[in-house]
C-alpha cells in the first residue's frame, strides 16, 4: 500500500512539474506574441504616417508642375518669376494648413538648380544630376516620384516632371518636407521617434555635418526627442547589435531601416514605445483617433481619411 501511495505522490508531483514547465513556456510565448503584436501595430502607425506625408507632398508637386507661370519661367529662363510663384504657393499652403516645414525647388531640364524657396544665394545652374537619383529617374520616365532621398539634407522629396504643351520635359518641381510633422503625429500615439543618418553619407548631406551624433549616426532633425536620445546615449551598446528591438528600462526600442529611394540603406528611424505588463494588452487593442484640419487617422480602423 505504501508503494502505491508513493507512486501516486511521485506521479502527481511529476505531473505538476510538467504542467508548470508547459505553463511557463506558454506564458513566455504569449508574452512574446503580445510584444510582437504591440510593436507591429506601432510600426504600422509610423509607416502609415510616413506614407501620408509622401502622398501629401506628391500631390503638391503634381499641382505645381501644371502651373503655367512656373512653365513660362523655365521656358524664358526667368528665375525671378519662378521664385515669386513658389513663394506664393508656400504662403497659401501655410494659410490653409498651418504646415510650415515645406520647401520647394524647381530644376531645369538639365537637372540644374533653378529656384529654391529657402536659398537666396547664387546657386543658379548648379548641377544636381550627379547625386540625385530621384531627379534622374523623373527625367527618364516623365513620371512623378516620391521617397526619402539623400541630398544636402535628408528629407521626404516628391518630384514631378514639368512638361510643355507638346509633352517635352522642360524641368521638374520638388516638394521637400522634413520629419517634423510625422514626429508630432506619432507622439499622439505615445510614440517617440528619432531619424538617424549613417555618417558615411555626411559628405553628401553637408547641411547635417554640424548636427548631433550618436554612435555611427547623425541626428537628422534639429527638433528631436531629447528624452529618447538621452536613453540611447545611456545604452549605446545596442547600436553594435543587429536586433529588431530592445527592452530598455520601461521602453521598447525599435530600429526601422531607412532606404534611399528604396535602394541604399542610409540610416534608421528609431521608435520608442512604452512597455508595461499592466497596460501592454490594453495598448494593443485600444481605439485612438487623431484629428486635425487636414485628415483623420484612426488607429483601430487602420486608415487615414483626408478631408
Amino acid at each position: 500500500m505504501k508503494k502505491i501511495y508513493l507512486f501516486t505522490f511521485i506521479s502527481f508531483v511529476t505531473t505538476l512539474v510538467i504542467l508548470s514547465l508547459y505553463y511557463n513556456e506558454y506564458s513566455a510565448y504569449y508574452k512574446d506574441e503580445q510584444i510582437n503584436a504591440y510593436i507591429s501595430k506601432n510600426i504600422d502607425i509610423l509607416k502609415e504616417n510616413l506614407n501620408f506625408e509622401k502622398q501629401y507632398s506628391l500631390s503638391l508637386s503634381l499641382f505645381i508642375s501644371k502651373n503655367s507661370t512656373v512653365k513660362n519661367a523655365l521656358l524664358s529662363n526667368n528665375q525671378a518669376i519662378a521664385l515669386a510663384e513658389i513663394d506664393n504657393f508656400l504662403q497659401e499652403i501655410k494659410k490653409a494648413t498651418s504646415i510650415t516645414n515645406i520647401d520647394i525647388q524647381i530644376h531645369t531640364k538639365k537637372l540644374e538648380a533653378f529656384a529654391r524657396s529657402w536659398d537666396k544665394s547664387n546657386y543658379l545652374g548648379i548641377n544636381l544630376a550627379g547625386f540625385r537619383k530621384g531627379l534622374r529617374q523623373v527625367k527618364k520616365t516623365k513620371k512623378s516620384f516620391v521617397s526619402i532621398e539623400l541630398g544636402e539634407r535628408l528629407n521626404i522629396k516628391a518630384i514631378s516632371p514639368i512638361l510643355d504643351n507638346n509633352g517635352n520635359f522642360i524641368g521638374s518641381v520638388e516638394i521637400i518636407m522634413n520629419f517634423e510633422n510625422i514626429e508630432k503625429r506619432v507622439k499622439k500615439f505615445d510614440l517617440d521617434m528619432i531619424v538617424l543618418l549613417d555618417k558615411k553619407f555626411e559628405d553628401i548631406a553637408v547641411n547635417l555635418k554640424k548636427n548631433k551624433r550618436i554612435d555611427k549616426y547623425i541626428v537628422v532633425e534639429d527638433k528631436y526627442s531629447k528624452n529618447l536620445l538621452t536613453l540611447l546615449e545611456k545604452h549605446k551598446e545596442i547600436f553594435g547589435k543587429e536586433k529588431f528591438y530592445y527592452k530598455i528600462e520601461s521602453k521598447i526600442i525599435v530600429f526601422v531601416p531607412m532606404l534611399n529611394i528604396g535602394i541604399d540603406d542610409i540610416g534608421v528611424i528609431i521608435v520608442s514605445m512604452d512597455m508595461g505588463d499592466n497596460n501592454l494588452n490594453h495598448k494593443i487593442h485600444r481605439t485612438h483617433t487623431f484629428d486635425n484640419t487636414i485628415y483623420t487617422f484612426n488607429n483601430n480602423e487602420r486608415e487615414v481619411i483626408i478631408k
